[in-house]
């Protein structure tokens, strides 16, 4: 595959080294062999920089400016993609890992008409919520209000501008999506799913995470509100769709619904405290 195109892996860290090796490490056991590795790093404090040169990435410090508490992700990879050489151009999280051939089968799909590619992800992790949340991504497998692509053709991607910055982390990656299907490009899925690994996931975890994502998703919500709505309705078809899964393990979908029900209270309190 040495004479194929080169892809380009953007990865945003931030004190990332506990979960970046592993990512790294499945990256360079694909069996697509001409990847190119760029770490946007925010001056982390562990050894993120040590651990990207070890598997020969690029790296850059990239701090960007944005409020206190809001996520700052979209920004190091819209920075990052604008450093890549490839002709493909993929961004990741420092907490994924890539089967063997999910590289390869994402190049395949765009050299069979895809611009752009959804990777379904998987998750695992240590005790309740982190099942809970596995059993919710599952259930988005499919979900086009959800699953958004991580997999573009360079040219695709920058004929979209990237991220719409002004929207922070809140609908940002589904606003790609809503760009794709403006411009009526090609988006395909791949039969392979990334590993996302959630560690030891705790509540007051998600809460924070959902609670600054709240504070940013009124800008999607006034861009975008027919998508805000099916993206961010608490009654997903998916759920209803992939019912079997809920019978599984019943400790596990009751703590399904505490997550959720906790999760979708954090982001209405981000929105309101967006207000104040």
């Amino acid at each position: 595959m040495n004479s194929d195109l080169l892809v380009s892996i953007v990865i945003p860290t931030k004190n990332s080294a506990g979960f970046l090796e592993s990512c790294l490490k499945h990256i360079r056991l694909q069996s697509y062999s001409k990847i190119e590795i760029i770490v946007v790093d925010g001056k982390s404090t562990d050894n993120v920089k040590e651990l990207a040169m070890k598997y020969k990435c690029e790296f850059y410090t990239y701090i960007p400016k944005v409020k206190r508490g809001i996520f700052d992700a979209p920004h190091k990879r819209n920075y990052g993609m604008g450093k890549a050489k490839g002709e493909y151009v993929y961004w990741l999280d420092a907490d994924m890992e890539l089967p063997k051939g999910l590289i390869m089968e994402a190049v395949n799909l765009c050299k069979k008409g895809a611009d752009a590619v959804i990777l379904p992800e998987d998750s695992y992790g240590v005790g309740i919520w982190a099942k809970a949340k596995q059993l919710e991504r599952r259930c988005y497998w499919g979900d086009d209000s959800v699953e958004s692509p991580r997999f573009f053709k360079k040219s695709v991607w920058n004929s979209i501008g990237g991220f719409d910055l002004s929207l922070g982390a809140g609908g940002d990656d589904i606003d790609l999506t809503q760009k794709l299907l403006e411009k009526k490009y090609t988006i395909k899925r791949t039969k392979s799913t990334v590993r996302h690994n959630e560690g030891n996931l705790s509540i007051t975890k998600l809460f924070k995470k959902r609670f600054m994502y709240g504070r940013e998703m009124t800008n999607y919500l006034k861009k975008r509100p027919k998508s805000w709505f099916s993206s961010y309705n608490p009654l997903k078809g998916s759920y209803f769709k992939h019912w079997k899964l809920f019978l599984q393990n019943p400790l596990v979908t009751i703590a399904f619904i505490i997550m959720r029900t906790i999760e979708y209270f954090a982001g209405f309190l981000g929105m309101i405290f967006n207000y104040l």
